[in-house]
């Protein structure tokens, strides 16, 4: 008996466990996947341009007062000609005019890190800071900064239509992406990512305003509001990125529900034969009792009282087990989501899930013990003794 109700108490506790620790990876990628939207003038889609026309700063403003937007990051992206410095040289040998060769692509950012090259890791800072807004500083690719010996701290200028503006090397990055002009411009180690004021001082318009939510529940709810906002502007939210991920957490919670119930009723089952078998192995005390005007209520309570104390012995052990089993799965469930955002969290036993699962084991041990030993003490005492003579 003791035996059968640790086994279905460690399962309780290490099901509440795994299910506590898929809580927390939910509400990891809800709060870290980074959801949300990015708005573009209809004529523009990010891309370094000489258009004037962009998005207008007061509706970028008012979309990122939006309630559900945790914070956003604005973009005006050109083309301009580094002074006293050179763009990496492409290895197609395409022959360009010179009135192209010498250009850069040059992005302004109110904050370099929300760009979704450096979110998707495609670009990683190696030395240095990010960029944003309020200073005069540049983000360059590591290339771009050996051919032109240029290390943080240093200076050059970037000249476009007779502006120019003169920038600090804040940090330089490494990494690739498409190219999606095939110019030497547009490869990745030509890519300039200055503060936002100074790509406008080169006559940049805002082409592309990027939104960041609180949590990814609040995605839809957002762009809802963001097209109300702004009708006239493309928006384009990136749920398509992590929606899989959710889904197939959500999958995993279900299956744990339905192992839940499948448990209690297994367990229940269980401990109902095996009550029926120690019920009639002390049947003759049964009728004994009866016979000696001992009530059912109080027969039925002592087989209650030891059932009791065999799953107080079970508890102690399954609380142990199956807190050690839930760690492991846990662990499991890290391993095989990764990330660097779950590699941060801790594995904790929540106290009040594993007093939940243990109250539902007490539940289902009182459930089995009363649904077999029911139908014994149901008869009367000498049809009881009869059945023994």
């Amino acid at each position: 008996m003791i035996l059968i109700m640790t086994v279905v108490f460690t399962a309780l506790v290490a099901q509440s466990g795994v299910r506590s620790t898929m809580a927390h990876v939910k509400h990891a990628i809800n709060t870290n996947v980074g959801a949300g939207f990015t708005a573009t003038s209809p004529s523009q889609n990010g891309a370094p341009s000489d258009s004037p026309k962009g998005i207008d700063p007061s509706l970028a403003d008012r979309l990122a007062s939006l309630p559900e937007v945790a914070k956003h990051s604005l973009e005006a992206s050109t083309l301009a000609r580094p002074k006293d410095a050179t763009p990496v040289a492409g290895t197609g040998g395409v022959q360009l005019d010179p009135k192209f060769a010498g250009d850069v692509s040059v992005t302004g950012t109110s904050d370099s890190e929300l760009n979704p090259a450096f979110q998707g890791k495609l670009y990683q800072l190696t030395e240095g800071s990010h960029v944003g807004a309020g200073t005069t500083q540049a983000l360059i690719h590591r290339e771009f900064a050996s051919h032109n010996h240029l290390a943080p701290g240093d200076t050059f200028t970037l000249t476009r239509d007779g502006s120019s503006v003169t920038v600090t090397v804040a940090g330089i990055f490494d990494g690739k992406t498409e190219n999606p002009t095939g110019l030497p411009s547009g490869a990745s180690q030509n890519q300039v990512f200055t503060d936002l004021e100074s790509a406008q001082k080169l006559g940049a318009p805002l082409t592309t305003g990027r939104y960041f939510t609180h949590n990814a529940n609040q995605l839809t709810s957002a762009l809802d509001a963001a097209k109300r906002t702004a009708p006239d502007l493309t928006l384009e939210d990136n749920s398509a990125q992590f929606a899989p991920v959710l889904q197939a957490i959500a999958g995993v919670d279900r299956l744990l529900t339905i192992l839940l119930l499948a448990l209690c009723v297994a367990g229940a089952g269980v401990l109902t034969l095996v009550s029926t078998f120690w019920a009639r192995g002390r049947i003759h005390e049964i009728g004994i009792l009866l016979s000696l005007g001992k009530s059912k209520g109080n027969v039925l309570a002592q087989f209650a009282i030891e059932s009791s104390i065999f799953a107080a012995v079970a508890t102690l052990i399954a609380a142990g087990a199956g807190t050690v089993l839930s760690n492991h799965l846990g662990r499991a469930v890290f391993t095989q989501v990764g990330g660097e955002t779950l590699s941060a969290l801790q594995l904790t036993t929540n106290v009040g899930d594993v007093v939940a699962a243990l109250a539902l084991g007490f539940v289902i041990v009182l459930l089995g013990v009363s649904v077999g030993v029911l139908p014994l003490i149901t008869q009367r005492p000498k049809r009881i003794l009869a059945k023994l003579s």
